[in-house]
């Protein structure tokens, strides 16, 4: 087995006490998944993200990134492993300059500055925004930012990329650049969105969620084409798979 992968065994989670948000889910993603997790809102989605990460913790089940267990003690190294890219890419943005918030991170990390300009450099050519490096954050685009956003992610080379709706209120070019992005990704990811046709054309795997479990886990070919699944589960069929 690769050393890339993640471990979810029983895992529940909630808010508020008798309102489980998510309810004993067992699953396991492996190095060159790409995965979509798709639910109506409430479904749990973003909150399963969360947990991955550990910016919420579970009280109930286990989380195992890589082997290692997803605890308060262990956050550090959870996220040398794995990059988060929030649906709000003003939650990520902070600098001044495109370059100076992508070189935050291996910077805070006390990486010597000829390694933060390689890493800055390559993570900006794998987005295709090199040409932006200099430009104030405040004067960025909706897709730029979110380009940047994962361009701060990779620039700490990841094993694994986290992205709750990344192509929330992109426009038809930044969405199509976004795909690209995330299609040249050679490791583990997951995206949770309401886009389903953007699902579709990033993901080798789909994991559908409602009331906080898990109601199916297959390929889009199968899932994605199910009109009476998706229905049932407050979703619609892809526009492109409608049309045909």
């Amino acid at each position: 087995m690769s050393h890339i992968h993640i471990d979810i065994s029983g895992l529940s989670f909630e808010y508020e006490k008798g309102h489980p948000v998510l309810d004993s889910i067992s699953v396991s993603f492996h190095e060159h998944d790409s995965v979509g997790i798709i639910g109506a809102n409430a479904a749990g989605k973003s909150t399963f993200l969360k947990l991955l990460v550990g910016l919420e913790m579970p009280p109930q089940g286990s989380i195992r990134i890589e082997e290692i267990p997803v605890e308060k003690n262990t956050l550090s190294k959870i996220r040398e492993k794995i990059g988060y890219v929030f649906q709000d890419s003003d939650t990520q943005l902070f600098m001044t300059t495109v370059q100076d918030d992508v070189a935050f991170a291996p910077r805070n990390y006390g990486l010597p500055e000829d390694e933060v300009a390689r890493r800055v450099a390559r993570a900006l050519d794998l987005v295709h925004i090199p040409h932006l490096a200099g430009k104030p954050i405040y004067k960025l685009s909706g897709g730029e930012k979110k380009l940047a956003s994962i361009a701060t992610i990779l620039s700490m080379t990841p094993d694994i990329i986290l992205m709750d709706e990344p192509s929330a209120a992109l426009d038809p070019k930044n969405r199509r650049s976004l795909i690209h992005v995330l299609n040249e990704f050679d490791h583990l990811r997951i995206i949770t969105s309401h886009d389903l046709d953007f699902i579709w054309d990033t993901c080798s795997r789909v994991v559908l969620i409602d009331a906080g479990r898990i109601i199916a886990d297959g390929i889009p070919d199968v899932i994605l084409r199910d009109e009476t699944l998706l229905t049932a589960h407050g979703l619609e069929l892809p526009l492109s798979l409608s049309e045909r």
